[in-house]
This record gives structure tokens, C-alpha cells and sequence, in this order.
């Protein structure tokens, strides 16, 4: 096999960098496909009507050399000069051409990139036990190395291959695995190829070679349709009521129950086939999760009313049962319940400020709050504790004094209580 052959030499360090080459000729547009110090490596599709361009922006004769492996081969090559451009025809595959300094700048080193197509006659995709997180391909493939000399020492093109396959891609904001088209660079091919992120839906490779493409010179290999097994879900979480401004309640720490949850799950389907949810609690004496239920439907609808630490884990897995996917759990925390009376308040005496008697409470599953006057008898009733009672009384203010408030509420273990205060009502001089 021919090799191609690059040396560079210091000497040639010094010279004008202003000067430029252009590679002309072959079928198909010259390749600029590598760069190594001063030197370039242009790839051409034959050689029929090669020639290289030398401008320099300074006058002065023009002296090319050609060499194979070392400065101490090259030899001068004639050329055509007008001013300061001059062209050189006579070129071969695996020789670098030059113009001698101090006129010139760098080197050129051309291939005939026709005789060093490769060729790729099989790509399989090989099943093993890492088929969840990657595959393995293997390809028949014959790639001819292409050599030059840089620096003083051998050296081999870089070449890149482009696998290419289909897949699906989750898209946020809309919450849809949508189709795309993944691909990444192969260098310098071997038999075998290893797939990171192996595709979501099922899908051919397309295995093509960079140098090839640009010149048209071969088809990609395809390989036979591959069967997914991959899995990968996510989910999104909706809660199922407003809080009250007497609530407490701390989002992503504390909640107040009772309060629902939809869970729905996403996965590429079809390869994604069973969805499992399970919602577990915390022991409090061993910090360990029991599980509470499970579920197998995408959608996970469920209401928290005891106070304490809960887990909702997801998984899904996939029709064949060969791949599983389990996102991170998602972490709920019931507060205890919290009653809260206060001590006064002044309906209609300032607007707006303390004009309304409400209960400050937290995880409160029933609830009923009931006012009394000093006689005992019932004046205001009330069962939404984010509610409140406006300190009127058929359409009037009752008068300033003290009343009985008594709350009867289940709490987030599910016990019965009461709690009874007495509140004062302030209405200074408004009648």
C-alpha cells in the first residue's frame, strides 16, 4: 500500500505567513482534511487536472520542490509563474509540494483520496448485557490507512466516520417523546462500535465515511432494522387545590393535608409497556419506607391525609421485560395538624386590618367552628377552615364584648378534636 509522507523541517518556521496555496483538479472539490503545524493535507478524487496555486504578496522567483519523506529528498518541480502567483501541474499521489523559502510558507502534501476509499460491507448490531445503557456494533469494514511525516516522525490521517439512527427525544415543555435523528463521529474505524445512548424507538444505523461523502465516492452501509429495548420515563406532578391565606403551608418542605396528587407518567412507547407506582411511607422509629399501595396505570391520583414522610416511586418497564427505568422518587411531607385561635379582633373598625375572625391551622381533614354569645346561643357557623367569620350577625355588627369560639376538627391521624376560646371583638366607637 502506498504511504503518504510528510517531514517538516524548523527552517521553515520563519517564513512569511501571508503567503497562501489552493489545491485545484480531481473530480469533485479538494479536501483541506487535516492540519499539521505548517503542513496541509488536501484529498482529492483522482488526480486529472491537479495543479497547486502558490500567491505570495511579495515578488521574487518562485522555487517549488517536491519530497516523499524527508526535506533531504526533495527535488525541484517547474512551474508557471505571473508575478507573484505561480501553478505547478505535474503532481503525484504521496508527495509533499513546497515553495522554497524564503518565499514560501508551509507545505502541501496531496492525496489521491480514490485509492483509499473504504470499504464497509457489513455493520450488526451485537446483543450483550450492557444493551440497556449501550450497544455494541460491529462492522466489516476494510479502511486503508493514509500516512504522512510532520515534526520528523510518521504519522496516520485521522479519519471520521458518521453513525447515524433514529430515536425519540423528550421535549419538556410539551411533555411528548418527539421523533429525532441522534449521530455522532466515529475516528479512525475499527470493527467494533459502542452506542452510549442506544435509540428509544426501533430503528436501521447508517454507518457512512466523512472523506467519502464529500466526494460522492461510496453509499452509506445500513444495517438491519434494530428492536429497541431502552427504556426511559419522566413524569410530571400537579397538586389539586389552593391555600388559604390562613394555611400553613411550605411548598417542597411541608404540606397541609388533605391535599391530592396527580402523578402521570411518560415513556417511549411502545417499548415502554408496564408502569408501576408505588407510594410508601417512613417509619418514624426506623426511618425505612413501607409500602402504603401500588398502582399499574400512567396516571396516579392520591390524596395524603396523615402527617409524616412519604415516597412516591416510578417505574416502568419495558415490553420485553429486558429494561427497566426508575426516575428519581418524588419526596411528600404531611405537617401535623395545627389549630391556631386568636385573642381578638376589630370587624369594621378598621377595614381591611384584623377585620375578620380566622383560624390559623395546618393538616386539618374536617372541620367546624361554631360562634356563641354569653347567653349560649349560636350566632355563626362555618365548616371551610380557610374561611372566616366577618363579625356580623344578620347583616349587623355585633356588639364589642367577648364570645365563645369552639372548633371541632379530625386531625391528620384521624381523631376527633375540640378546642373552645373565648375571642374579644373590638369595635371602639363604630356602631
Amino acid at each position: 500500500m502506498t504511504r503518504n509522507l510528510l517531514f517538516i523541517t524548523a527552517a521553515f518556521l520563519f517564513s512569511p505567513l501571508y503567503a497562501q496555496y489552493e489545491v485545484r483538479g480531481g473530480s469533485g472539490r479538494p479536501l483541506q482534511a487535516g492540519k499539521n503545524g505548517l503542513a496541509e493535507i488536501h484529498l482529492l478524487n483522482g488526480l486529472e487536472g491537479a495543479q497547486i496555486k502558490f500567491t505570495a504578496s511579495q515578488p521574487g522567483e518562485h522555487q517549488w520542490r517536491r519530497y516523499e519523506k524527508s526535506i533531504d529528498d526533495a527535488v525541484p518541480v517547474s512551474c508557471i509563474q505571473n508575478e507573484n502567483v505561480s501553478i505547478i501541474t505535474d503532481i503525484s499521489d504521496g508527495y509533499g509540494y513546497y515553495v522554497e523559502a524564503p518565499m514560501g510558507t508551509g507545505y502541501v502534501w496531496i492525496v489521491d483520496y480514490s485509492r483509499y476509499v473504504p470499504r464497509i460491507s457489513g455493520l450488526a448490531v451485537m446483543e450483550d448485557e450492557y444493551n440497556c445503557e449501550r450497544l455494541l456494533l460491529v462492522a466489516d469494514a476494510d479502511v486503508p490507512p493514509i500516512y504522512y511525516y510532520a515534526s520528523g516522525r510518521e504519522n496516520t490521517l485521522q479519519r471520521d466516520f458518521r453513525l447515524a439512527y433514529n430515536t425519540l427525544s423528550w421535549n419538556e415543555e410539551e411533555k411528548t417523546f418527539q421523533p429525532s435523528e441522534a449521530a455522532f463521529t466515529v475516528h479512525n474505524l475499527s470493527s467494533e462500535i459502542i452506542v452510549d445512548n442506544p435509540p428509544l424507538t426501533n430503528t436501521a444505523f447508517t454507518l457512512s465515511d466523512a472523506f467519502s461523502d464529500h466526494f460522492e465516492l461510496a453509499q452509506p452501509v445500513v444495517s438491519e432494522t434494530y428492536h429497541a429495548v431502552k427504556v426511559e420515563a419522566h413524569y410530571t406532578v400537579e397538586k389539586d387545590r389552593e391555600f388559604g391565606d390562613n394555611e400553613r403551608h411550605t411548598p417542597d418542605k411541608m404540606e397541609s393535608s388533605p391535599i391530592g396528587y396527580t402523578f402521570t407518567a411518560y415513556a417511549n412507547e411502545p417499548v415502554a409497556a408496564f408502569y408501576i407506582w408505588t407510594v410508601s411511607k417512613q417509619e418514624p422509629a426506623t426511618g425505612a419506607y413501607s409500602t402504603i399501595v401500588r398502582y399499574t396505570d400512567p396516571v396516579l391520583r392520591y390524596t395524603f391525609e396523615n402527617t409524616g414522610n412519604y415516597e412516591v416511586q416510578l417505574e416502568v418497564d419495558g415490553a420485553t421485560s429486558v429494561c427497566a427505568d426508575m426516575p428519581e422518587a418524588i419526596r411528600v411531607s404531611i405537617d401535623s395538624t395545627r389549630i391556631e385561635i386568636p385573642n381578638a379582633f376589630s370587624p369594621g373598625a378598621s377595614p381591611g386590618v384584623n377585620d375578620e375572625l380566622k383560624i390559623s391551622f395546618s393538616s386539618v381533614l374536617s372541620f367546624q367552628a361554631s360562634v356563641y354569645n354569653r347567653w349560649g346561643n349560636l350566632l355563626y357557623r362555618w365548616t371551610d377552615p380557610v374561611k372566616g367569620w366577618n363579625g356580623m350577625v344578620e347583616g349587623k355588627f355585633v356588639p364589642t364584648g367577648a364570645y365563645l369560639l369552639v372548633v371541632e376538627y379530625t386531625d391528620s391521624g384521624g381523631k376527633k378534636r375540640s378546642k373552645s376560646q373565648m375571642v374579644n371583638v373590638l369595635r371602639g366607637n363604630n356602631r
